[in-house]
């Protein structure tokens, strides 16, 4: 064949051999391309070498999610040693033992649509509920829970909870189980209301043919409605901090790509495995886009960065289940927001997104496909032996601690404050001036579930603060400039928690356009409310709470207006007109 294609060719002056050659195997993609998928199927499970075929299935995104992508699909990457359904294997093939499965094409077919949630769970709060022993090499394996009894019932719960909520997709943290909790939980998808793929997180444990030394190992097992057959995975990159996990990693690190019938590539790894640039590289070479990651680290930070370059390569949908939620030390005195969980998503605008809860209780964090939007769950039934005790307080003590947020341990001497605008926008109505306010998405670091006003940092490329808010204002709500005018500016606002020196802009609009819809990663309502109602003392019932620098704001307005803010507004019928 080749010599067929070699005798039918001409060189052809000024076009390079390699351009020729990219074309031709275009011709074959357009003319053949519909053969490639089951060719592999063939020949599941796959392994290809250096300069072999490897699939580039795709799904169809806009059936999935109603977000727009924030990198195009890598379709539109043009590369040379590839085609719309197949790409050729470069180095990377020989790193790892890397497996296209083909077994389950059928039975994960429709694994993600538009209606999928796909959750974590969370069960410990901190290390002392987990056995950590040390050998005098200070190695520390086998790491399994205190109490195992304990932990099977909260995970079981857990699970109840995610799937009540609708998710179909469930990943368990690393270490979280034991290999009887790991085999128990392979019931939930025997369940017509249990989930479709659940990874039961991993376990140490040692194995060895006889008398033969045993070997450490770290394991993950998934479950999938369908297949009696768990999907096991090795850890292959042991840790070393904060405990040295002394697994014994054999042979070549295996990467298996599961390939579904509708363009999926599903891929579980375990913690540090995804922190490997190696490894990263590979899976966005094999077009890894459904990546499910059990993790036990002392931080999620790492996991951004290969997380967000999947996202961005691959047009990935990343899920890290971290666990426990505080890694402090004994007698720390320095309370944090713990974040619990990592999704990526080709929606999000930074393409990957914490989710941060307000305590370490157990729950489950919940990834809507469609949107975006991310929930936490807490556990339905708190574990009846574990209680928390709460000190009585009087109820005054209660409503302050509502409005005040916990320490968070000593402030630097010195705080630099990054520039940043926010847009007040009034319009008119018959209750007065009106002002346009949006509740924070109940999942960010920074105000969650809040009413503020768009705003957000002021970016090199801004033509000061003005420009940020407006430029804010459009991604966040989907604000028509065109249809504002600025009015002034309130003197800034520093906020030394959050790093930032804002300047609330001021903007007037008979009737404000909007070019697109919210931006639901970051924004979960949009309203309109009279500034009276806004700033009424003490705050309706029925709206969420205000940010303190937005209530500072509309105070400062409604003195420049006249209004009387520290009178209660009633609540059978709308504010007077503001003079």
């Amino acid at each position: 064949m080749r010599h067929a294609f070699a005798a039918a060719l001409e060189p052809v002056d000024d076009v390079p051999a390699v351009v020729v050659a990219h074309g031709l195997a275009q011709f074959l993609d357009t003319e053949y391309g519909h053969t490639f998928t089951e060719s592999f199927r063939q020949r599941s499970p796959y392994q290809p070498g250096v300069g072999d075929p490897i699939p580039l299935d795709h799904p169809d995104l806009p059936t999935v999610t109603a977000m727009p992508p924030t990198a195009p699909p890598w379709r539109l990457a043009n590369r040379l040693d590839e085609t719309r359904r197949i790409r050729l294997a470069g180095e990377w093939a020989a790193q790892f033992r890397f497996v296209f499965d083909y077994s389950l094409a059928d039975t994960l077919a429709g694994l993600v649509t538009a209606d999928t949630l796909v959750a974590t769970c969370h069960p410990n709060r901190t290390l002392a509920e987990f056995d950590l022993p040390r050998d005098e090499q200070q190695r520390t394996i086998p790491v399994r829970p205190t109490d195992v009894k304990r932990q099977r019932r909260e995970i079981d719960r857990l699970v109840t909870r995610a799937t009540a909520g609708g998710a179909s997709i469930v990943v368990l943290p690393e270490l979280c189980v034991t290999e009887d909790v790991a085999e128990h939980l392979r019931g939930w998808v025997q369940r017509p209301d249990g989930p479709r793929l659940l990874v039961a997180g991993s376990y140490h444990h040692e194995d060895g043919p006889g008398d033969s030394p045993r070997r450490r190992r770290n394991t993950a097992l998934a479950w999938v409605r369908g297949c009696d057959r768990p999907l096991t995975h090795d850890k292959h990159s042991p840790a070393d901090r904060p405990v040295t996990e002394d697994i014994q990693p054999q042979g070549w690190p295996e990467l298996r790509v599961y390939v579904t019938t509708d363009g999926w590539h599903v891929v579980i790894a375990i913690c540090r495995d995804l922190l490997n640039p190696h490894a990263v590289h590979a899976l966005t070479e094999a077009g890894a886009n459904l990546v499910l990651v059990p993790a036990m680290s002392e931080t999620l930070v790492p996991f951004g960065g290969p997380a967000a370059h999947l996202v961005g390569s691959c047009q990935a949908f990343v899920a890290v289940a971290y666990n426990p939620a505080d890694w402090a030390e004994a007698g720390d005195p320095v309370t944090r927001s713990p974040a619990r969980a990592l999704f990526g998503h080709p929606g999000f605008g930074q393409q990957t997104r914490f989710v941060h809860t307000p305590d370490t209780d157990p729950g489950v964090a919940l990834l809507t496909v469609r949107s975006g939007q991310l929930n936490w769950l807490t556990s339905a039934n708190p574990d009846e032996h574990t209680p928390r005790q709460r000190p009585a307080h009087p109820t005054w003590v209660e409503q302050l601690a509502r409005h005040i947020r916990p320490p968070q341990g000593r402030l630097p001497k010195q705080v630099v404050l990054r520039p940043a605008a926010v847009l007040a926008l009034l319009t008119g109505s018959s209750a007065g001036p009106c002002v346009l306010l949006t509740e924070r998405a109940a999942d960010l670091a920074h105000y969650p579930g809040q009413l503020v006003f768009p705003g957000g940092g002021v970016e090199p490329h801004d033509d000061g603060s003005v420009a940020a808010a407006l430029r804010e204002a459009t991604e966040e709500v989907g604000l028509d400039p065109a249809t504002v005018e600025i009015i002034g500016a309130l003197p800034p606002l520093a906020l030394p928690e959050s790093g930032f020196l804002v300047t609330p802009v001021v903007a007037w609009s008979a009737r404000p356009g909007f070019l697109a819809s919210a931006n639901f990663a970051e924004v979960a309502t949009v309203m309109h409310l009279p500034l009276a109602e806004a700033g009424a003392m003490p705050p309706r019932p029925d709206l969420p709470p205000l940010g303190r620098m937005t209530a500072t704001v509309i105070d400062l307005l409604s003195a420049c207006l006249g209004a009387t803010t520290q009178q209660q507004v009633p609540r059978d019928r709308r504010a007077r007109p503001l003079r």
